[in-house]
């Protein structure tokens, strides 16, 4: 009998072993490696053709659903409040949000939903280039994450598709601590830095929110304004021009690397004061 609990045990962990690796392989040929062809999606034929949305309504309502406030706060007891947007992936939960509004560590960092807080358990990705945190956090009861890699674009069409000029674009935050509320929008061109623009609104608070395409695909997320130069040299805001940060810049393969644990991460801060 002990024999063969020992043996059953074995067989388990070498299947347990063999689904992971399958999984792992899945995950990085088809969501790692689907980066989208940038000079494809810019050109000039690159024009939405469908304008009508469909399904509207469950669109709004996945952005909605999985719709998150984040807190930070600083050891100086500055506080920055910004919105995400909340995924699944491998059977965890995790935020996705700005990296400029973390402005200290996990233990500081708070979800906000409906009154309730929800602990930061860890960060996995605090990324200063594409300007985006991952958070692992516990499920959150009565909300609805994205699953990654279902909810994302999976090709070069699909990209091509959702970051199509004109296409209906939707998002859902928590501006000036208010909310949720959902903003409609369209795209509107690129930027050389793979940024998007897309003519809506956003206001402080609004970073990290995220944006869904009218096939109701999650496309990125919320950067900031656009600020440019205006004839006098003062910054001009362009209130109805938003960035936004593509998804296929964030690395979702950094949850491969850290498996679940309640590991306190160091101080960092962000430069925050000039985005929304």
């Amino acid at each position: 009998m002990h024999t063969f609990l020992k043996t059953t045990a074995a067989l388990f962990s070498v299947g347990a072993l063999m689904v992971f690796a399958f999984y792992s392989a899945y995950f990085a040929g088809h969501v790692v490696t689907s980066q989208p062809n940038w000079d494809s999606i810019t050109q000039h034929t690159n024009n939405s053709s469908h304008m009508l949305v469909k399904k509207q309504g469950k669109i709004i309502q996945k952005s909605r659903e999985s719709s998150v406030r984040i807190l930070s706060a600083s050891p100086e007891h500055h506080m920055a409040s910004q919105s995400g947007t909340y995924v699944t992936l491998f059977g965890r939960y995790f935020v996705i949000t700005t990296r400029h509004g973390i402005l200290g560590d996990c233990l500081f960092t708070k979800i906000y939903i409906e009154q309730n807080m929800f602990d930061c358990e860890r960060f996995i990705e605090l990324n200063d280039e594409a300007d985006y945190a991952l958070i692992e956090i516990q499920r959150i009861p009565g909300l609805k994450p994205i699953k990654i890699p279902k909810d994302i674009a999976m090709n070069q069409r699909e990209w091509d598709r959702d970051l199509s000029v004109m296409n209906r674009v939707f998002y859902t935050g928590f501006p000036n601590s208010v909310g949720p509320l959902t903003i409609g929008g369209h795209v509107a061109g690129y930027t050389l830095d793979e940024h998007i623009y897309i003519i809506s609104y956003a206001w402080s608070g609004s970073s990290g929110s995220g944006v869904f395409s009218q096939d109701g695909r999650y496309m990125g997320y919320v950067l900031a304004v656009d600020v440019g130069e205006g004839i006098t040299g003062a910054p001009a805001v362009l209130e109805n021009v938003v960035l936004v940060v593509p998804a296929f810049k964030i690395n979702w393969a950094s949850v491969l690397d850290m498996p679940p644990a309640e590991v306190p991460e160091p101080t960092d801060t962000a430069n925050y004061n000039t985005q929304p």
